[in-house]
């Protein structure tokens, strides 16, 4: 099923690139919404008077990506906590925003607000301050086309989004996983299993990207970090921080004794991390993880 979202968090040529890239996004749009003057144009929203906000129209196939990870993707890219800024950008327009299209978008908007601010609460940032209101009654204004995908005409343009760098917090409903995925990929994340070596679809690949967990899409391993092992698993020498994995002891092989390596933000099974193998790169370590257990979001 096609729904409609729209997303409002300061500068939208950004926003606009972390929707597009998502599996399951259709199309993305940017433009103005949420004020009173009718069809206005970059120069008036930016003065501040018309009451819009840059806003992206993010359409997307439910059956494959959830409102509710769109939502995820919303807290975490920009700061919800300032009012009416981003960064540097000052002013109305760069307000925080959700306009949502149904009454379920709605629970789910305020549902999420209230987790995530209980976890930048926690770190030590404010309240959340973002509006959100039904979109019913709000026209959608249609950027001028070079706003639209601009980052994808100018890769080196413009980007501000002064995030709070905190993750959004993820249970997993195993139920729903395992709708979602296919078996082999619902068996390694949830159940410890492995695929066969060299089956793989990233056991090869060199693309430019941010492997995520397939489960939670949290973020776990950079495409900087991988290297070619030869052992049949795409192997890396470092995770893309320290605590975006938990290592837990895995005595499954006794007597050998291993070391797993799980997703910290919905504990489900990557992989084994191995050490003093003699690879040549930085740590000495090879975290040897399942092509299956995540996805390689290009940049």
């Amino acid at each position: 099923m096609v729904e409609s979202a729209y997303f409002a968090t300061g500068c939208f040529w950004g926003a606009e690139r972390r929707f597009w890239k998502l599996s399951g996004v259709l199309e993305t749009s940017v433009g103005y919404m949420g004020g009173t003057q009718s069809d206005p144009n970059y120069e008036q929203v930016c003065t501040g008077n018309t009451g819009h906000a840059e806003i992206v129209h993010v359409r997307f196939d439910s059956t494959q990506i959830s409102y509710r990870r769109l939502l995820e993707e919303f807290w975490t890219m920009h700061d919800p906590t300032t009012l009416n800024s981003q960064g540097n950008d000052i002013g109305s327009q760069y307000r925080s925003a959700i306009y949502t299209t149904s009454p379920s978008q709605a629970i789910e908007a305020e549902s999420t607000k209230e987790q995530y601010g209980k976890v930048i609460s926690a770190a030590g940032y404010g309240a959340i301050v973002t509006e959100i209101l039904p979109a019913e009654g709000k026209h959608y204004w249609l950027a001028e086309e070079y706003h639209q995908k601009y980052l994808q005409k100018n890769p080196n343009g413009y980007d501000c989004h002064s995030s709070t760098g905190i993750a959004f917090p993820h249970s997993v409903d195993n139920k729903e996983l395992r709708a979602r995925l296919d078996p082999l990929s619902y068996d390694v994340l949830r159940n410890g299993a492995t695929e066969r070596p060299f089956t793989g679809e990233y056991v090869d690949t060199e693309s430019v990207g941010i492997y995520k967990c397939k489960a939670c899409s949290a973020e776990l391993f950079r495409s900087e970090t991988k290297f070619h092992s030869g052992c049949g698993w795409p192997s890396f020498y470092a995770p893309t921080k320290e605590d975006a994995v938990v290592l837990i002891e895995d005595r499954s092989l006794a007597p050998r004794v291993r070391t797993e390596v799980r997703c910290a933000s919905c504990d489900s099974h990557l992989g084994h991390v191995f050490e003093g193998e003699g690879y040549d790169v930085p740590t000495d370590q090879r975290w040897c993880i399942n092509s299956v257990s995540m996805i390689l979001e290009p940049r």
